[in-house]
């Protein structure tokens, strides 16, 4: 209301402006006031821009040294080196955005570097994810983004050639999220709907993605599990002391998992059952910057 009444004001001082200059000086004037009009309409629009979302956080995932790749998703051909840097943005209408950059070497020494982002529900659930690389045997594919609809998964590889383009349906039920490829914020999704009941089970579907061959580009399969809520308990990660949710999640052909999330949905370790112990397994948050409460 203040910025209107400022405006309104400038309006009407440069209207008795005008009324009061001689012809001859008045083309000289109206070119200084669409000059002014310009800078006016500018300054609001990046008043307007800022407003529409805030930096709340930043922080970066690591697998740790020690841990297995295999054991968290795909068996082959292994990944090494695992980082997930991100910045957590909120918008206007509550929902929050994740861009960030994820890094990896696989096979051994093959590095991959690619950007991804998340779109958030405001409390804390996926909305979609996109990653912006190609597929393994379509090279003119990319970005590569999923929705997350309450019935299905729909993806899309997008192409500049359609009918080099993979699209996908995926019928889903219940919490769901990818396993393979690694993805901290679609992992603490299936968390999101458990109920934090001590030992009550929340069924839970687990996604995999694969690039098998030039004539099977993409291959998902589903795997059906349970997440089962265990205890609340404080940890130290990131130099940073929280209240986590403590979590069980069981899936067929893995190991039990252990995952904990700060009490609004943050991952903050995902790690097989029998290294739970062990701080230096899994992945895990290793940098944590707060700005703004969320």
């Amino acid at each position: 209301m203040m910025r209107l009444k400022n405006t309104l004001g400038a309006c009407t001082f440069l209207f008795g402006t005008l009324v009061l200059l001689p012809a001859a000086g008045r083309s000289d004037f109206n070119h200084h006031v669409a000059h002014m009009k310009a800078a006016i309409t500018t300054t609001q629009n990046a008043q307007d821009e800022s407003s529409e979302r805030v930096r709340v956080a930043a922080g970066e995932y690591q697998i740790l040294e020690g841990a297995n790749v295999g054991e968290i998703g795909s068996y082959a051909p292994g990944v090494y080196n695992f980082r997930e840097s991100w910045t957590l943005w909120r918008l206007a209408n509550g929902s929050f955005d994740v861009e960030g950059e994820r890094e990896y070497e696989s096979p051994k020494d093959e590095l991959h570097s690619n950007r991804f982002s998340v779109h958030l529900s405001p409390d804390f659930r996926t909305l979609g994810v996109k990653e912006f690389r190609k597929l393994r045997w379509r090279p003119d594919s990319g970005p590569l983004s999923c929705e997350f609809q309450p019935a299905e998964m729909i993806c899309t590889s997008s192409a500049k050639d359609p009918s080099q383009s993979v699209d996908l349906n995926v019928p889903m039920k219940d919490a769901y999220g990818f396993l393979w490829p690694i993805s901290a914020f679609s992992l603490s999704n299936i968390t999101r709907r458990a109920a934090k009941i001590h030992d009550k089970l929340t069924p839970v579907q687990l996604v995999t993605v694969e690039e098998p061959s030039p004539r099977n580009p993409v291959f998902v399969s589903t795997l059906d599990g349970n997440v089962k809520y265990l205890t609340q308990q404080e940890i130290t990660l990131a130099g940073k002391k929280w209240r986590a949710d403590k979590f069980e999640l069981k899936v067929p052909l893995h190991p039990a998992f252990i995952i904990w999330t700060s009490t609004v949905g943050l991952l903050l370790r995902f790690a097989p059952e029998s290294k739970s112990m062990q701080a230096a397994e899994g992945l895990q948050l290793v940098h944590f910057q707060q700005d703004v409460n969320f």
